[in-house]
């Protein structure tokens, strides 16, 4: 950056795929929501107003992530704007495996931790995929310096930003696990983590319910 970010910038994971109950790997794989999944987004995008006023909202154009973005933008009365960089890593040949399989095949996962170079044959690394997400990222503030800005992602893309920001050292991704539709806040200009997988809106669901 070359003068500081006065906004406020947050991520948000999208809601809850088919992918995610089964347990495999879709990284550009466009998996649907569930019904679960997309109340989540439903509920997001009443909440989040309480947290945060968005000024901009970009989002990977996978439709999980795209489907969350638009239920918050609904609320602020703005349109979604689609960058491809925020999709999710790409696990190329081995794209819808099972995590069990991926790990039966030479644990995939942990050389995709270990190794930033590493990546699937026809896939991205971590290295490729925090090239392309911090380029957006640097970009999205340097047009919005002064605007609070929300980027609907994907769990392993938002993971390594918030390590390469904050870490300084992308191989600590896995400590930003996050749920379906929660979000996090982090402050560029100091390296801070202001929030972390919020899903207040998720909790207060559930009470209702019960």
């Amino acid at each position: 950056m070359t003068k500081p970010y006065s906004g406020r910038l947050c991520f948000v994971r999208h809601g809850q795929t088919f992918a995610n109950i089964n347990k495999v790997w879709h990284g550009h794989t466009d998996t649907a929501l569930t019904d679960e999944g997309y109340n989540q987004t439903q509920l997001l995008g009443a909440y989040f107003p309480q947290y945060l006023r968005a000024d901009v909202i970009y989002t990977s154009p996978l439709q999980r992530a795209r489907i969350t973005a638009e239920a918050i933008a609904s609320t602020f009365n703005l349109s979604v704007i689609h960058d491809p960089r925020l999709m999710e890593l790409h696990l190329g040949d081995w794209e819808g495996k099972t995590f069990v399989e991926l790990t039966e095949e030479g644990n995939v996962v942990q050389q995709l931790i270990d190794d930033p170079h590493f990546a699937a044959p026809n896939g991205e690394s971590q290295d490729m995929v925090r090239e392309r997400i911090v380029a957006a990222v640097d970009e999205i503030i340097a047009k919005h310096p002064n605007d609070n800005a929300v980027i609907v992602a994907h769990g392993v893309t938002i993971s390594i930003a918030l390590a390469h920001y904050l870490d300084g050292d992308t191989r600590l991704w896995p400590k930003y696990s996050k749920s379906n539709t929660a979000f996090t806040e982090i402050c560029l200009n100091t390296k801070q983590l202001i929030s972390f997988n919020l899903s207040k809106h998720l909790e207060d669901s559930s009470a209702a319910q019960t």
